[in-house]
Formats: structure tokens, sequence, C-alpha cells
């Protein structure tokens, strides 16, 4: 009998003795016959009618239900019925009606969450903004007086005018700008298209909020790519890295687990034990900010042991192209061969060489950016790429060159990282990092989802390329899984509702950027990061030469000359300082980083208004506040992201009571425009109302504000003679996207509305891979099948970049780097601030029904080991501090915290601490060069290409607090 069996039975013993024990307890429960249970209890009729009488009330009429999504900047896009008695929202029920496209396959519903559940309350809590008001104090001081909306119009639209008109200012310093808190396809339209007819700056909110998957960026010439939710029942093995759909993903984690019971392994890599690792086959803790190094550990051992797949790699990425071993530049056909003419040169810049085994010389790889053959089909040329070996090729000028292969360069880079050589920064053992490989590598569907929470590394980028790098090793492409960042689906046509045909066009800015310029940056990052710091994170960089290469790369964005001048795309990232502006919905005070940034941005801002339908951080310190409708209150419309394939439509309730004077904000803007048209033909303005500006931005040469309305509903002769739709509400802004958009042919509002609140996307939003109507989607079967390019320099997936800032830092292909985060005995400890449980961001924070269920206040995990140490009990405030500020919070003894680790979920408002000071007190801000990078093949600036405010590159230390408690 072994030791473990001799343990059971001695604990069955003593068990059994315990219950024998308990006769007080179990020596009456005799079985009872009964024929008829209800007998038995009390007279419950009261009890059931009042759940009846409550649930007619709030039921209301049927017909008098509306539907709606929450367009909070939640990825789940999940349809509700809205419930409502007289005109009043009553609560809000899962629509759960999406259909099943499988039988085989679970489907979306019911689809929502807790968050969402008690929208119908916090619309009407008291932090709602009922009516515009002025501000009669100081900025953030709380005094406000309630003025009418022409009072409200009138002063945005002349401060808007004054700074269009001013020869010293310009459109270049207005900012018109809607944040994460509407992300819609229709009601954000409107600030969208009011900002583009100014020529106004916005910028771009993925970068800004560090959810921008530039590694992905680099891999595909697309970051945003993966499957809908629904894949995850068929995988072999699903990884979570750096992710807790559990508490993120609520609507979609279901396809997970069912996945894991129809024989998946879940493998969950985090430094935290979240509520997805409680239930993950395998949870490998990892140091906080070694993703990219584990990463890199992977790549040592499918390449060491010959896991990946050869065919794979040498037709569809880049590993055969031929790299010059002392230039580390790849060879170019441009360097081979003269060009006739300026145009063939560049083109012949963009074409690249392999070594051909077939005819033991080099050849041209069809498919690339200037190669005229847009197929990757190798053997239609006859090519057998090599992918190892060193040979010497001579050029046009008649210069000997060694060459060898990118997949040569990526085997020098990763022998550096052996999974013993990588233990003790990422504290994995080397036996996970070798099974870990391989659960990746052999099985024949995986799929690893990203967390958007490794974007916010300082070496984030590093991480993504290089798991992205792990899946193009091992052939993980359509059917067979691949990178899951974000999908999106194609939607054409909107561009109706947010602009005007290229006739006008906004200042779009580089969001981690222009946030860094706003808030001074560079002066948290020259005060907070230590030259050692840098030199870790950079290649050995000196903190000198990064602040003079960045400065430099700040000074070429400015204003976006250079970009205007290219001939060739952008060449840097772009940024305009602002000294007005009006902002819609985003939590600008809130999100960013470091103590700085409210003080600087205010400092340069002569103007600010704000729209919101609550009163935020970012509402506190206008200068002027317009009260906006919430999701249960306007006609919308909701695609994105492409978890799913259900575009959700928002209707209010019939007879819906208009809360205060809250307007759509199309109805808004419209009025705005209206405002701004009729102040522009006023006598005293009309000489100077067609406000000159380049022609990227204004195709005529000027903005002419004096039919600014016309042109903005498209009632003016130019408009109406296109045959545009006419605008100027939120219902009109969703039957104009409903007709303009292809992908949600043939629905109407009314078809939506009889089905329960959704559409089902058509086959023309797939986007690079097919949308089928009975299977779940996932990214680039086209390339594994149709051999179609990718929106690459190479047309394939990319494993090497040979921009002169990547190999100054040695990462012209994967690589792994050490964090930013000061190595400090003084501040020993990670802080991290992960998605919410109990709120969606900074919104429903404040809801009284989802702070019952936490602690009420910000609370911070912290290691119960570590903090019993320190004489810290559970409950205590605790004081949170480094060399940039301090914060306080609850102290939530936690052994799921790492012991090098604070975890504070994210999206408290400032004004929910002591003293007003948010988490973001001890968060510095720091650039990536990496990231900063442009200019270089698919590598330039616009929507696919921008970098990441970083989140997680503090360090701290904490202590029970002293003088304060929550």
């Amino acid at each position: 009998m072994n030791n473990q069996r001799r343990d059971f039975l001695k604990v069955s013993g003593m068990t059994a003795a315990l219950v024998a024990s308990q006769g007080s307890l179990f020596a009456k429960t005799n079985v009872m016959s009964v024929e008829n249970g209800k007998e038995n209890y009390p007279n419950t009729n009261y009890t059931e009618d009042m759940y009846r009488n409550e649930f007619s009330f709030t039921y209301g009429k049927k017909e008098e239900h509306g539907f709606a999504y929450h367009c909070v900047n939640c990825q789940g896009n999940c349809a509700w019925e809205v419930w409502s008695n007289n005109g009043v929202v009553t609560r809000e029920n899962q629509s759960a009606r999406y259909p099943v496209i499988n039988a085989k396959i679970p489907d979306f519903n019911p689809r929502g969450c807790n968050k969402g559940v008690q929208h119908s309350q916090t619309m009407y809590q008291k932090d709602r903004i009922l009516y515009p008001m002025v501000r009669v104090g100081e900025r953030g001081e709380g005094k406000w007086k309630r003025i009418s909306w022409d009072e409200a119009a009138e002063r945005v639209c002349q401060e808007i005018f004054n700074c269009m008109t001013d020869p010293e200012r310009g459109p270049d310093k207005l900012m018109v700008h809607a944040g994460t808190g509407l992300l819609t396809e229709g009601r954000r339209g409107a600030p969208l298209r009011f900002s583009t007819q100014l020529g106004a700056i916005r910028i771009y909110p993925s970068s800004y909020l560090g959810d921008m998957f530039s590694g992905a960026a680099i891999a595909y010439g697309e970051g945003n790519l993966g499957c809908t939710w629904d894949f995850m029942y068929n995988v072999d093995t699903a990884v979570m890295w750096g992710g807790n759909p559990s508490v993120s993903r609520i609507p979609d984690a279901h396809f997970v687990w069912e996945g894991k019971y129809n024989g998946a392994k879940v493998i969950v890599i985090t430094p935290e034990f979240n509520a997805t690792a409680k239930s993950a086959d395998l949870w490998i803790p990892i140091k906080a900010g070694s993703d990219n190094i584990l990463a890199m550990g992977v790549i040592n051992v499918i390449l060491n042991e010959k896991l990946y797949k050869p065919e794979f790699i040498k037709t569809l990425t880049d590993l055969p192209f031929l790299v010059d071993v002392e230039t580390q530049k790849m060879i170019r056909r441009s360097d081979m061969e003269h060009a006739a003419n300026d145009e063939d040169h560049h083109k012949y810049m963009e074409e690249f060489y392999c070594m051909n085994k077939a005819t033991g010389k080099i050849a041209l790889m069809p498919g690339t950016e200037g190669s005229s053959e847009k197929s990757l089909r190798l053997d239609d040329h006859g090519i057998v790429p090599e992918l190892e070996g060193k040979w010497t090729i001579t050029d046009m000028h008649g210069h000997k060159r060694e060459v060898t292969t990118v997949f040569e360069m990526l085997k020098k880079s990763a022998a550096k990282f052996s999974p013993e050589s990588i233990q003790e920064v990422t504290g994995v053992h080397p036996d996970t990092t070798r099974q870990l490989a391989r659960d990746i590598a052999i099985p024949k569907v995986v799929e690893i989802t990203t967390g958007f929470s490794l974007n916010k590394y300082f070496n984030g980028v590093m991480t993504i390329w290089n798991v992205a790098s792990i899946c193009g090793l091992t052939g993980r492409m359509g059917p067979y899984g691949g990178l899951n960042t974000e999908n999106e689906f194609t939607l054409s046509g909107l561009g109706a509702l947010s602009g005007f045909s290229g006739k006008y066009n906004a200042r779009f800015g580089s969001g981690f950027v222009g946030e860094f310029v706003f808030g001074d940056g560079m002066k948290t990052f020259d005060q907070y990061f230590s030259d050692e710091d840098v030199k870790r994170a950079q290649n050995g960089m000196s903190k000198d030469e990064y602040m003079a290469v960045l400065s430099e790369m700040l000074k070429s964005g400015e204003n976006d000359k250079i970009n205007q001048a290219s001939k060739r795309g952008n060449v840097n990232k772009p940024w305009w300082q602002p000294d007005c502006a009006l902002i819609v919905a985003d939590s600008k005070f809130r999100r960013n980083k470091g103590s700085e940034y409210r003080k600087a941005f205010l400092n340069k801002t002569k103007f600010y208004a704000y729209v919101d339908y609550r009163m935020s951080e970012a509402a506190q310190y206008a200068d002027i506040l317009l009260p906006a409708k919430s999701h249960y209150e306007v006609y919308d419309l909701r695609t994105s992201p492409g978890y799913h394939r259900f575009t959700n439509l928002a209707q209010p309730v019939a007879n819906i009571k208009n809360i205060g004077e809250s307007m759509d904000e199309w109805s808004m803007f419209t009025f705005l425009a209206k405002k701004m048209e009729e102040l522009a033909n006023r006598s005293e303005n009309i000489s100077k109302a067609k406000v000159p500006d380049h022609k990227k931005f204004a195709k005529p040469g000027f903005h002419d504000l004096t039919i600014f309305h016309k042109e903005f509903t498209n009632t003016d002769e130019e408009s109406e003679g296109a045959g545009e739709v006419y605008l100027g509400t939120d219902k009109m802004a969703v039957q104009a996207a409903l007709e303009k958009c292809e992908q949600y042919e043939p629905w109407t509002m009314e078809k939506m509305y009889k089905v329960g609140g959704f559409l089902l996307i058509n086959e023309k939003a797939a986007k690079s891979s097919p949308l089928y109507s009975d299977r779940p989607f996932n990214s680039n079967e086209d390339h594994l099948y149709k051999m179609e390019r990718l929106e690459t320099l190479s047309g394939r997936q990319t494993f090497y970049v040979d921009h002169e800032l990547y190999i100054k830092m040695g990462a012209a292909t994967n690589t792994g780097m050490e964090g930013i985060r000061p190595q400090s005995k003084d501040y020993p400890y990670v802080f991290m601030t992960p998605h919410a449980r109990w709120s969606i961001h900074s919104n429903y924070k404040t809801s009284r029904t989802l702070l019952r269920l936490q602690r009420g206040v910000p609370a911070a995990q912290v290691n119960r080991v570590v903090a019993e140490a320190k004489g810290i009990k559970d409950g205590d405030t605790i004081r949170i501090y480094n060399a940039l500020g301090e914060f306080y919070a609850m102290a939530k003894l936690s052994s799921s915290a790492p012991a090098d680790g604070l975890v504070l979920e994210h999206g408290w408002e400032p004004y929910m601490y002591l003293k007003n000071k948010g988490h973001n007190e001890v968060v510095p801000t720091a650039l990536n060069l990496l990231e900063m990078a442009d200019g270089w093949g698919h590598l330039k600036f616009g929507g696919l290409w921008d970098g990441n405010q970083y989140a997680y590159d503090g360090a701290v230390n904490y202590e029970k607090a002293k003088d304060v408690q929550y």
C-alpha cells in the first residue's frame, strides 16, 4: 500500500468518525413521502405577486422595447433588448437571438456581462451631465453655471472660428477629437465629420491607449488580425499570452472553455494568477515584461529541434531573402541592376533575392512590393529557395559581397536565448519553455491570443513581433490558427458619414507621440529613467544619445511638414500642438501617464470643450460641457471589432423621455455646424470665413465656413448634385450607413429590429480569408492557399527589417530585449494595471451596483507574504510611491499577486482616490525608438503603423499609510 493510499484511508476514517459524532445534526433527517410539495411550504402568494408585479412594471410593452449595445471601448459588442415603462428605461436583457452558424460549434448566445447589465441604472445616476454648462471657477474647481444650448454653441463656435481665422494659429492649432468612449459606425461619424471638415487635429486612439499591435504590423503589415472567437472551439492548443478572457472577454470566454472540453490544451502566460489561469491546463508565471525574451526562447527551441515548417517559410516568409553579412542590408535589385529611370529605381529598391537551389544562382523573389508579379507562387518561376548557407556575389559595381539568408540571421540571434540562459530573467524553467514550444509547434491547430497588456511594456513591439514569428515558423495561418490580436472585418462606404470623399482631410497625428508631446513627456522621461535603464532597453544606447535621436525625430514630425513634402508616403510620426480643443468621450486625464500631463495640456490649451454623458476627470477640467446621450437613448450601429460576425443596432425605446437637455452626437454637431455657418456669415466675419489651408487637408485650398452647415449635412449644391445622402440626426446616419456599406446588404433597420437588434454581415466583409457561412473566421487563408501577397514590403511575413535604426538597435531580425523599468532596491516592485472585472475602463467605475461587488475604492492586490512582512493587513490603506509621485489605495492581500509586483485594476478616475491622485502619478512615459522609426517599406505612419503609450514601466515601493485612510 503506497503512502498516498494510506493517507487517504486515514483521512476517510477521521471524516467518518466526525460525521458519526454529529448525532444532533443528522439523527432526525428522516425521509418524508410528499405527494404535493406546495402544501408543505408557507403561502408564497405575496412574494410571487411582488416579483410578477416588478417584472410587469420593468417589462412594459413589448412593442415599445429598444435595442442597444455598449460602445465604451468594450470589445464585446453585445446585443441587448432594452425595456421601459412610460418612456423611462427600466432594465436591459440579453437579446440572445444570434443564429447558429454550425450545429457542431457553440453559438454566440447569449452575449453580455456584469458591466453592461446595469447601464439602465447608471444612465440615471447623479454623475450624469444634464445641461450645457460653463466653468465659472478655476479649471477643475467644480464651479459651473448652467447655460442654454444656443449660448454653449455660440461660445464653442466662436472659439473655433477665432482659432481657424487667426493667421498665427489656423487649423493646425485646433483639435476636434473623438475618444474611445464612442466607438461606433454611426454616432462616431458626427465628430469625425466635423473634424475632417475643419482640417482639425485628431490622434490615433489605439496608439495612445497602448492598443496598437505594432509588432504584428511589422510581421503582417496589419496589426488587427485573428479569429472570430468561435474558432477557439476546434483548436488543439489555445495560448492566452498576457490575456485574461474570463474577466475582460466575458461574452467570448465560453468558447475557450468549451474548446477545452473538446480536447484543447489551454495555456496562460501572465505574471499574476488570474481568473483565466485558474481554469487553464498550464499557467506560466512569467516575470513582468520579459515576454519578448520568453518568445525568443521558444524560437530557439523551434529552430534547434527543427519544429519549423521548411516549405512554408521558404514561400510565405522573407526567411530565404539574402542579406549582406557586413552591412546587414538585404540585397535589392537596385544593388544588382541599373534602372532606366527614377520610377524603376524605386521599384528595384523593393525587389529582393534568394539563392535558387535549382540553378545555384540568385533569383528575384516574386510578390514583393516592387515586383510586377504579385503571386507568391515559386513553381511558376522554377525557384527553390535555400534557407541556409553563405555565398559570395558580385554587385553591379563589381564589388564582391558575402551574403547569407534571413533564416541564418534569425538562427544567430536566437542562439543567445536558450531556455537555460533566459530562466533567470523570465522566471520560466527550461523544461517549461521547451514544452511551450512543442505545444505550439506540433499540434494541428494552435491559436495564440495576445492580450492588450503586452503592448503596454516598453519592448512590447518585440514581444508581438516575436510571437508572430513563432506562428510564422510553425505555419500558423488560416485553418491552422496563428496570431490572434483583434480581428477586424472590412466595412466600406462608411466614409460617407465621416468624410468628404477627399475634399477635406483631418490632421491625423500619431497617438503615442501626440500625447507624449502634449504632456511634456520628455521632462518626465528625463526625470525618471537613468542611463543604465536606457542602455538595458535600447541595445546599449546611452540616455544622451537616445534623447538626441528622439528629439530629432520629434522635431521632424512637427506639423507634418516633412510628410507633406514627401513623394513616397509618410517618413515620420506627425504631431501638432493644439491650443483650442473640442473633445468627445475621451478620458484624457485619467489614461495618460505621469503626473505632469494634465497640467501641461491645460497650460497649452486656451479653450477646452468636452462632450460626454457623465462627469469624468476629463469633464471636470473643461471650460464648457456639452451633454450627450448614452447608448440606450440613440440610434446607432456597431460592428467592430470582428470577434463575431454581427452588427448590432441601437434603437431607443418608444417615447423615451429625454434626460436633461442631452443630445445625440449627430444632432449636436449639426447644431454646432449651423451656428458656425451663421457666425461665419455675420458682416464682421464674412471676409475671413474662407480659411486657407494646405491642399492635403483642403483640396480647394480653403475651408468655406459660410456654407459649413450645408456641407456638413450634404445640402450644399455640390453634394446634392453628387446625390450624397442627407445627414443631420443619428437615425439618418444609421440609415445612410445601411445604404452605403455593402457589407450590410440587404439589411434595414426594420429587419434588424425584428430579428433581435442585429444583422449578419455578408461575405464581402472578409479580409485575408473567406467569411464562410458555416465556419469560424481566421486570418490569412488567402495568403496560405491562393498565394496572395501580404501588404508588407516582401509580400510575405516579415522576419527582417533593415531600417538603419533597427540595425543599430540590434533588432533587424527577432531578438529579446529587457525592459526599461528601473532595477532599483528602493523601488523593487513592478506596478501592473490590468483590465477591470467591475468596469469597462473608467465607464461604470462609479456604478453603485458594481462598487458593491468590490471594495468600493481603488484596491491594489499585494502579495500576502510580502504584505504581512511589511505589517500590512487586508483593508489597510497603503501608500504606493516612487521618484515621480505617490498615491493611496486599499490593500487587498492576495496570493495571486506576484511577490515582486502590485496589481491594481485600471479605470479608476483620479477623483476617486485620496488626495485626488490617481495611479498614473507613478507611471512614467517613454517612446521606443523602434516604434518611432518610419519610412521603411510598409512601416509608414498611418492607421496600420504607429506606436504605443506604455503603462507597465513603473517601479514602485509601498508601505502602510500613516495619516490617511479609506
